[in-house]
């Protein structure tokens, strides 16, 4: 058995603070952390141009990169599988650009949640900007538009994710190849700006939807079908950890330990049957610049809720 929970691991600034509410409020989860075994996988986004979770997404599809290709440039393709295997995929997803006393930011389509009305009236109006630039929009997904761009185009790939935890001011890149690029975006940002999907946004008091972020570049023949199949997902601390929103991290603790009690519960029993449980079960949790693989080896205790040899689970917290 194994389980994902994406923003489970807070920064060091607030690692002790969250340990300690975390041992109140989530029991079954320190328990787990008290008597499994860590692997921590290092995953700086500076080097993958994603977040720790999208690494370890790409690990799952055994992707073999170019040389000096980053791992984001994967992301596309494991999203859009449907593409053709031989064809580099790029992939323009919507976003709200913005500005605040910090700097200029960036709203993912799902922090303003899209819908996919949304998306299809805006693409058919983007149809036509797109006809007068090296670009071409090929096809539109749920997950985004695909993109076809020009022979040797090449983008220093960061995914929306990780684009919308940080700042804005040197996000795109400003050399003259990517001139095109930054054009098309502004006009997009003013054909957008009285669009009716915008003035229905303005009225609900929604972000408008005034541009997107492409990321991408690898082919779907680099993936390889994942060995395991995809872990269970907790998603409820995702959002608020990218937002750095801790007391809304915490609030969201006792919904992750009910949803893990359940499914552990359902597995164990699934799997006892009134015999020695026969599974291991391994949780990974995502942070900033890791991500952290506890396994807990199949055993009969795990039934009775794991007693034995407790492990310091704070030193791996923390770090």
């Amino acid at each position: 058995m194994e389980l994902i929970i994406p923003g489970a691991l807070p920064p060091h600034s607030v690692a002790a603070e969250t340990a300690i509410h975390l041992e109140k409020t989530a029991p079954l989860l320190r328990r787990l952390f008290e008597y499994a075994t860590p692997h921590i996988h290092l995953a700086d986004p500076d080097l993958t141009g994603c977040t720790p979770y999208e690494a370890w997404l790409v690990q799952h599809y055994q992707f073999t990169p170019t040389p000096g290709q980053a791992p984001c440039a994967a992301l596309a393709p494991i999203l859009v599988p449907q593409a053709q295997s031989a064809e580099p995929v790029w992939l323009f997803q919507l976003a709200h650009f913005g500005l605040s006393n910090s700097g200029a930011h960036m709203l993912t389509a799902s922090d303003i949640a899209v819908t996919e009305q949304e998306s299809m009236a805006l693409y058919e109006s983007a149809a036509d900007i797109f006809t007068d630039t090296p670009f071409t929009l090929t096809g539109h997904t749920a997950e985004g538009w695909t993109v076809a761009v020009p022979d040797g185009f090449s983008l220093p790939s960061c995914s929306p994710t990780l684009i919308a935890s940080a700042d804005l001011a040197h996000a795109w890149p400003q050399e003259d190849a990517f001139k095109p690029l930054r054009r098309l975006l502004s006009e997009l940002q003013i054909a957008w700006h009285h669009h009716p999907v915008n003035e229905t946004r303005r009225d609900r008091q929604m972000p408008l939807i005034n541009g997107g972020w492409l990321f991408g570049g690898a082919a779907p023949a680099q993936l390889a079908a994942p060995s395991t199949t995809m872990p269970i997902m907790i998603r409820d601390l995702e959002t608020p950890h990218r937002q750095r929103q801790w007391g809304h991290w915490l609030a969201r603790l006792p919904a992750v330990e009910r949803t893990l009690t359940l499914e552990l519960a359902a597995a164990l029993k699934t799997q006892s049957r009134g015999n020695p449980v026969t599974m291991p079960v391994s949780l990974i949790l995502t942070g900033d610049d890791r991500w952290v693989t506890l396994t807990l080896e199949p055993t009969p205790v795990l039934l009775k809720w794991l007693p034995g040899q407790r492990k310091q689970w704070k030193q791996w917290w923390s770090q």
